[in-house]
């Protein structure tokens, strides 16, 4: 039962090239998410921080029973992800925009 998928995950990672594709995607990305933490703990928050009552989006917390729900450490993830997402989604359109120049490129030199 197994069989089938692993000669076509073997097949993926070893034979088409792909494991050296992901493991450089994975390198930066890794390199990509520090950039961007780097950018939101030290430009962007220290800027949004004095909009916040308390002064601070890690002291934000909502008090409950006794207890406290600490949301500032998911705002601050939230905003985070948003911050990754839009360069991914700015570098994608560039990758895009490059494809179509060189296939226009390449079809004006054929004809």
């Amino acid at each position: 039962m197994l069989q089938p998928w692993r000669k076509e995950f073997v097949e993926f990672f070893f034979t088409k090239g792909s494991a050296l594709t992901v493991a450089i995607a994975f390198v930066v990305g890794q390199q990509f998410t520090r950039i961007v933490d780097s950018l939101t703990k030290g430009l962007l928050m220290p800027l949004l921080n004095p909009l916040v009552p308390r002064g601070n989006f890690k002291d934000l917390k909502i008090d409950y029973f006794g207890g406290a729900i600490e949301i500032g450490n998911l705002i601050d993830t939230v905003i985070e992800a948003l911050l990754v997402a839009w360069m991914l989604f700015l570098i994608f359109k560039a990758i895009k925009r490059i494809e179509r120049q060189n296939a226009t490129t390449s079809e004006s030199g054929e004809g």
